[in-house]
């Protein structure tokens, strides 16, 4: 039997992206990964790095509708998600991410770390669910 290989995280990141895509949902990839060892990849690294771009920040900002009452959209609950390879045992979680996940805590903000496309799927699929309940739940009683 052929062995099945996992695939790496850039397309997993290619893969969620094109889910949201599909679903409409506002998002962008924060491009930090530096792994490219070219002379153009180490300059623009360092550039980018001058201008502030931190090492550890979370590969993705999602921004899960929040429907009003009248079924529109009445403003967005950011999620932040850190994608890694769907085989853990092929990633890691870097000190620098921990470190962004207990800012994010901090701040109030919902993160995941998700092995796989299909896991980061799940978890914003959940959360807008989730959301819009609670929402729902609190709908005025109308007489």
């Amino acid at each position: 039997m052929p062995k099945i290989e996992c695939p790496i995280e850039d397309i997993e990141c290619e893969v969620f992206h094109n889910w949201l895509e599909l679903y409409e949902i506002p998002h962008t990839h924060i491009p930090n990964e530096s792994k490219s060892q070219t002379k153009a990849a180490i300059v623009r690294g360092k550039k980018l790095k001058r201008m502030g771009v931190s090492a550890g920040y979370w590969d993705y900002d999602v921004y899960i509708p929040v429907m009003d009452l009248d079924g529109e959209i009445g403003g967005y609950e950011l999620v932040k998600i850190e994608m890694k390879r769907a085989k853990k045992s092929l990633s890691t979680v870097s000190a620098k991410q921990k470190w962004w996940g207990k800012i994010y805590d901090m701040a109030g903000i919902t993160k995941f770390i998700c092995y796989g496309a299909e896991e980061a799927e799940n978890r914003i699929a959940e959360m807008y669910e989730f959301i819009n309940q609670e929402k729902l739940k609190r709908k005025p009683i109308d007489f």
